[in-house]
């Protein structure tokens, strides 16, 4: 299985160190562009900061729809320019089991994500992940206690 895990990262887009989700050691900004070079698009992590509440509140949701049996699209990283969801936002299409959670697809939203079922150009390069439930879930309540991220149902 693979790890997740939150790092501070400083992407070359950014002026100062921010959070970030890492994927076996490598910050997504990192991981996704040595997977494929076409995903290196300017971005940065989609999890704090951006510009509408909005936003990070279905981000946020959206990762934590984890019910066995459910398949998310989650916004990753978005454009450092305009931080919202409606620029360049990379996505991964997310499927929960009873013990592990898999990172499908990876890929650059075509359309505005909270269509029902928005286009996405697949980077087929990128490999799946997968990760334990329970360690999944850890490393999403690290990253909120960190980032003082709070969530409506808390």
């Amino acid at each position: 299985m693979n790890q997740l895990s939150v790092a501070s990262h400083k992407s070359k887009y950014s002026q100062g160190f921010y959070s970030t989700f890492a994927i076996d050691g490598a910050a997504l900004e990192i991981w996704l562009p040595e997977q494929e070079p076409a995903a290196e698009l300017h971005l940065v992590a989609a999890h704090v900061g951006l510009y509408s509440d909005d936003d990070t509140d279905l981000v946020w949701d959206r990762i934590y729809s984890t019910a066995p049996g459910w398949k998310t699209l989650i916004p990753l990283l978005v454009c450092s320019d305009d931080m919202d969801l409606t620029c360049t936002v990379i996505v991964v299409e997310q499927f929960a089991y009873e013990d592990r959670i898999e990172w499908r697809r990876f890929g650059l939203l075509e359309e505005v994500i909270t269509l029902e079922q928005p286009r996405v150009r697949w980077f087929e390069a990128i490999p799946s992940v997968v990760f334990g439930r329970a360690q999944f879930h850890q490393t999403l309540d690290d990253f909120r206690k960190q980032e003082n991220v709070t969530m409506p149902w808390d």
